[in-house]
């Protein structure tokens, strides 16, 4: 049985290496390193979650990402980890919001290796 694909769109190295050696015993994982790319990723071969960055090129990237990809009929099906660390940031509380952030779940940066897990695998089911 295929492994199902995970798309990482982080600009950070060290984080998509430990994100990827944490999932890619159970998942495919491919990465991107913006969102530019990780759009270009996503239209090469479709993800089935994409765990996306908040705070990549500019501050709003990952938002920007999630945004077309929900406006675009055949991809606003995938779902979407959101990834960050824009609580501490900001010191402000984000929340799944459709409207503002439009993503399945939110977890806050760091995030724990078996809550990611826990996480990926309950929106996967």
């Amino acid at each position: 049985m295929a492994k199902k694909s995970i798309l990482l769109i982080d600009d950070d190295p060290i984080f998509r290496e430990a994100i990827s050696a944490v999932l890619e015993s159970e998942y495919e994982i491919r990465c991107a390193e913006n969102g530019t790319e990780g759009l270009r990723k996503v239209d090469e071969a479709r993800p089935d979650l994409i765990l996306l960055d908040v705070m990549m090129d500019h501050l709003s990237e990952g938002f920007d990402v999630a945004r077309q990809l929900r406006s675009d009929e055949e991809k606003k099906t995938i779902p979407i980890i959101m990834l960050t660390g824009v609580d501490e940031f900001y010191n402000v509380r984000m929340e799944v919001d459709e409207s503002w952030v439009p993503c399945d779940r939110y977890l806050e940066k760091p995030v724990a290796p078996e809550i990611l897990l826990e996480q990926v695998r309950d929106v996967l089911a």
